[in-house]
């Protein structure tokens, strides 16, 4: 268990902790009913569902099947054994590891880990050259608590990558598409795949993208949820509170000048006494309000009202696009630009070799046999060296569609627009339309000068006329009434926007300390899995933090490190192979927190640029977290099979193979039951050995691979019931008899090892006692007489295979 889940699992949940805290704290009654209700029903998180069919109990691999998909023709299959342990799918490169281990992430998210900027729908060249016709993607699931296996289904609608549909049944629930299942959250913040370009990310990714993708396992949404519901609540309080105190100088100055009207003078007393607001006055001053006369009144308010473009804010912008523009000119004949015409010119012919694979002819010349794989290739190599020469020219052009952008942000049409004014405001939000940035920096500035001086000559008009029709204190009385509605709706929220603070600043406090806790748990366990995998090397990871919040532009995840005691920046000083185990570090204790409701982990080569000693820490590293999770690793490299191996660590092996025409095949070549029985075969297989080899080596060989077939089955059968995975860990822990251990395969109680005789000979016959039975005796000293070791042996692999199969051990 990784110490994140070891902290994880004994402490309470965050709702409940909250909830304890808060009954603790010396808040007001109004405040703690306050943060109650923004605390709510949110301890869900927010893809949970209330079907039948969202899942609770964790989740294990049972198998996988793929066709079409990739480098997999005709249905290739992955049978695995749904529960804690490490894997190795192994083969060389081209034989289709990396297709079944993408065919697990694209089942699962219909995507595949893209770097950023790409579009995660993008699959790129994603069917198979030799069985395009009909893809699909089969994960049988074994959900905690289930008596039978789930399926996931992926299909394809058409040939694009993102026409993928999925669906999700579950034993007595029916058929639902996969979105019910519940997952969309955790695949995002506890994602149980590690792929090469996952790795790239985790070290050389955006700041911000680091920072969220850690900030995310706390599972602090609870209280930012709440957080900013106050923060909601306060502002819109706070905004009322602020128009009215911002409105009052000006309807103040507008009431002295109509000082010679008694109605101004009242209403000025009435607003202007220091600590005695008289809002009663205000609103029988309103009251008598007489009414509009006729609709040109009403014309005359709203263009009273016309306000047209800030013309600084315009000028601005359409400088800007100008700058940009002349940027862009400045690059035409450039290096920089003539590569970034190329690589779009490029660009379209790869397309156009994708749309049509069968065609060699040149979609331009017709020139025949020149757009084979060879051109491919180096088309595909040269647009990448292209686009890096051009980055100069690209970033030119996306400060044009920059500027373009935000000068049409300031293109708006008010809510009510005066008739007289229609034209102008046409011509002016109609420059939204003008694709040519040139054009639309020219228009832009002319239409915004010409409604400016329009809505600046209508208001004055308007303004005027309403005073000849002795409207002035219409519409003062108006502004009046107004401000009285936001003046009196602050007096009566004063007490509430007092209280919203103090919840907010309660809830903030609370949710810094128990982030720094959390963090501190996640560092911990970031530092414990770098000191297995940095083995040799000097560079110490001394620290790692969040620095900024969620919703800060500026946030980042600081990792520091020192070599040789002094202190450096941890991605500064790393080598490669630092580094590559340094994103390690990093991804797994994300990937395995307790609060994950996946039980299992694909990884996809990580290997690579480790050396010797590094690849025997990661073997350390996996077979810990064997212990709690389904670890799934494809490599071609045989050092990290060979790392397992010279470190005696269980480890089932599968080698991959593919054939002609694309057909991939996957076998089970060896795991911790076929060892043992391999060993002893071995051993049995060899004459002249000393008699005590036979007698004792031999079938305690075979002991080890029946235990070995009891603890599967026993975590199948306790997986099954529901049961707690802490809890069965500390059972097995404990059980140092093989009685015991065969006693929590066949009655899920350790304690039971005196009925364990009875219960095997009832399900597997009398010969399986016999067998057990010479398997414990070769632990003593006198050891067992066998009379026929191959016989011997292959008993004992036929009963070991039995005890192992999920339906004689649920």
């Amino acid at each position: 268990m990784t110490k994140t889940e070891q902290h994880q699992q004994t402490a309470s949940p965050l709702a409940e902790a909250v909830a304890a805290r808060l009954a603790e704290s010396d808040l007001p009654g109004a405040v703690k009913a306050l943060v109650s209700d923004a605390l709510g029903s949110d301890t869900n998180r927010a893809d949970t569902t209330s079907t039948s069919s969202a899942t609770s109990g964790r989740v294990y691999l049972s198998s996988l099947a793929v066709n079409g998909f990739r480098g997999i023709g005709p249905r290739a299959r992955l049978s695995l054994s749904p529960r804690p342990g490490v894997n190795l799918v192994v083969g060389r490169n081209g034989s289709g590891k990396s297709s079944l281990a993408d065919a697990i992430e694209v089942g699962f998210t219909g995507t595949r880990a893209h770097r950023a900027g790409q579009d995660t729908t993008r699959g790129g060249y994603w069917t198979n050259l030799h069985n395009a016709e009909t893809p699909k993607i089969e994960l049988k699931l074994a959900i905690e608590g289930d008596t039978g296996n789930s399926t996931l289904t992926r299909t394809w609608a058409s040939e694009e990558f993102g026409s993928s549909e999925a669906t999700f049944k579950r034993p007595g629930h029916g058929t639902v598409p996969l979105a019910e299942a519940g997952w969309t959250t955790a695949l995002a913040d506890h994602r149980p795949f590690l792929s090469h370009t996952d790795l790239d990310l985790m070290l050389t990714g955006k700041p911000s993208e680091r920072y969220d993708a850690i900030a995310g396992i706390l599972g602090m949404d609870l209280l930012s949820t709440a957080v900013n519901k106050l923060n909601a609540k306060e502002k819109a309080l706070a905004a009322t509170a602020k128009e009215a105190k911002d409105s009052l100088p000006d309807l103040k100055d507008a009431l002295y000048a109509l000082e010679d009207d008694d109605r101004a003078v009242q209403a000025l007393l009435a607003v202007d006494t220091p600590g005695a607001l008289d809002l009663d006055t205000i609103d029988a001053l309103v009251a008598g309000l007489p009414p509009a006369d006729d609709s040109r009144l009403a014309e005359l308010r709203i263009e009273a009202e016309a306000q047209g473009p800030d013309l600084a804010e315009v000028g601005e912008a359409v400088q800007r696009l100008r700058i940009a523009l002349a940027d862009v000119e400045d690059l035409h004949g450039t290096d920089a630009e003539n590569a970034r015409l190329r690589a779009d010119l490029l660009e379209k012919a790869l397309a156009h070799a994708d749309r049509h694979p069968d065609d060699d002819a040149c979609p331009a010349c017709g020139t025949e046999r020149v757009l084979g794989r060879e051109w491919y290739d180096r088309a595909a190599w040269q647009v990448t060296e292209l686009r890096s020469e051009a980055k100069t020219a690209e970033d030119t052009h996306a400060a044009v569609r920059t500027g373009k952008r935000n000068l049409q942000n300031l293109i708006e049409s008010p809510r009510r627009i005066p008739a007289v004014l229609a034209g102008p405001w046409a011509v002016w939000t109609g420059c939204r339309r003008i694709t040519d940035p040139v054009a639309l920096a020219r228009s832009a500035e002319d239409a915004a000068t010409v409604l400016a001086d329009a809505c600046d000559t209508v208001r004055r008009r308007a303004t005027r006329e309403l005073e000849e029709r002795d409207e002035r204190w219409r519409a003062l009385v108006i502004r009046l009434a107004a401000w009285a509605d936001k003046a009196r709706e602050t007096e009566r929220n004063k007490p509430l926007l007092s209280n919203l603070r103090k919840a907010a600043k309660w809830l903030k406090d609370l949710s810094t300390e128990l982030r720094e806790q959390r963090m501190e748990r996640f560092t911990d366990a970031t530092q414990g899995i770098w000191e297995r995998l940095r083995q040799e090397s000097n560079v110490d990871l001394t620290a790692v933090s969040l620095k900024g919040s969620e919703k800060a532009n500026v946030r980042k995840l600081v990792m520091a490190a020192s070599v040789d005691g002094q202190d450096a920046p941890a991605l500064d000083v790393m080598s490669q192979g630092e580094l590559h185990s340094l994103a390690l570090s990093l991804f797994l204790p994300r990937a395995t927190t307790a609060d994950s409701p996946f039980g299992f982990l694909v990884i996809d080569d990580p290997v690579q640029s480790m050396d010797p000693t590094k690849v025997h820490g990661l073997a350390q590293v996996l077979h810990e977290l064997g212990r709690h999770r389904q670890i799934v690793v494809f490599t071609h490299d045989p050092r990290l099979q060979k790392a397992f191996t010279d470190q005696e660590l269980p480890v089932t092996v599968f080698q991959v193979v593919r054939g002609e025409e694309s057909r991939v095949k996957v076998d089970c070549v060896d795991d911790p039951v076929a060892q043992a029985i391999s060993d002893a075969r071995a051993i049995a297989s060899t004459p002249n050995l000393p008699p005590e080899t036979y007698s004792n080596v031999l079938p305690g060989l075979c002991r080890i691979s029946l235990e070995n077939a009891f603890l599967e089955a026993a975590w199948i059968r306790h997986h099954r019931a529901g049961g707690s995975e802490h809890d069965l860990t500390a059972a097995i822990d404990s059980a140092e008899r093989f009685q015991e251990v065969a006693a929590l395969a066949l009655f899920g109680d350790a304690q039971r090892g005196s009925d364990v005789r009875e219960e095997v000979r009832r399900r597997y016959g009398t010969l399986a006692c016999s067998l057990i039975q010479q398997c414990q005796n070769g632990a003593h000293p006198g050891g067992a007489r066998i009379a026929d070791p191959h016989r011997f042996v292959t008993d004992v692999e036929h009963l070991a295979q039995r005890i192992r199969r999920p339906e004689v051990s649920a």
